[in-house]
């Protein structure tokens, strides 16, 4: 079963002690890369988060992002005095620079960034807080994980889809060789004759017969597709397992593409080369794919 890289997951929760929020993201990347934006007070998790992240995926660039805030009866709000005073003290001196007389109290300081400073939560409602934090991280990752299958089970049909096209052409191929194998062994033979009959010089058939059969064996593309039709039950076989595949589907593709750009450089057939051309495309549109899979 595919696994797409891509998925987004989000859960959160309301509790006495305030809010939380977990959000997951991931998107395509060649390696493992994990990045965490925690609040302050969530720092000590930094740590053990990232190593839950990265035992549930195995290639790609995943993003958590956790905000909580507490209920106001939670923290006591006090006066930085020393943010306050450089307040004060610039907007004085800028006054008396500009000859602006001092308007109102100090309550128009007290929204300013740095002046008020919270306290930090009761112990027995951190512990809460990691208690519920574990679970939001759960239902998080779960629909996380969840679009990721979905989004995999389309990768999968899509694949399915490009590999049957793929297949088809093969087998066309196979059709139409040994008819332009023959056509292009007599097109020589003519030709040959042809220069042979301008200097009075008689065609050996006996040579002939023996040359041609070993250019024949040159041009032969059975082998290719004998290993192109095992790359695919490979493929398929690969498709099915478990975990991180993105991997080998990719190996598996460059080598029905060195074999497909093998049976091209062995044909002349206008058809044959068309039906080359055409496989090719079918692998570049499962290769695109197969960049979103885990």
């Amino acid at each position: 079963m595919l696994i797409s890289m891509t998925g987004f997951g989000r859960c959160q929760k309301s509790a006495t002690w305030g809010n939380l929020s977990v959000e997951i993201s991931s998107v395509n990347h060649r390696f493992q890369e994990v990045s965490l934006r925690l609040p302050r007070e969530l720092g000590g998790w930094e740590i053990p988060l990232d190593r839950q992240i990265r035992r549930s995926f195995s290639r790609g660039k995943v993003e958590v992002r956790m905000a909580v805030s507490w209920a106001p009866t939670l923290r006591a709000a006090s006066v930085r005095e020393d943010v306050l005073e450089k307040y004060v003290r610039s907007v004085e001196a800028v006054g008396e620079r500009l000859g602006f007389p001092r308007v109102g109290g100090l309550e128009g300081y007290l929204g300013l960034p740095g002046v008020l400073e919270t306290g930090e939560p009761q112990e027995k409602v951190r512990e809460q807080l990691e208690s519920d934090l574990q679970e939001t991280i759960k239902s998080a990752m779960e629909s996380w994980q969840a679009m990721r299958r979905n989004e995999g089970k389309h990768l999968e049909e899509d694949l399915l889809g490009h590999l049957a096209s793929y297949h088809g052409r093969l087998d066309e191929i196979r059709s139409l060789w040994p008819g332009a194998r023959d056509e292009a062994l007599q097109s020589m033979g003519t030709r040959l004759q042809a220069l042979l009959d301008q200097g009075g010089w008689r065609l050996d058939e006996a040579r002939f017969a023996q040359e041609a059969a070993v250019l024949a064996d040159r041009w032969d593309v059975a082998e290719e597709l004998s290993r192109s039709e095992s790359h695919m039950a490979q493929f398929r076989s690969v498709m099915a397992e478990e975990g991180g595949v993105g991997r080998k589907l990719d190996f598996l593709v460059q080598e029905m593409n060195r074999e497909i750009n093998t049976m091209g450089s062995k044909v002349s057939d206008g058809r044959i080369r068309w039906l080359v051309v055409e496989a090719k495309a079918d692998l570049e549109r499962m290769r695109e794919q197969i960049q979103n899979v885990e």
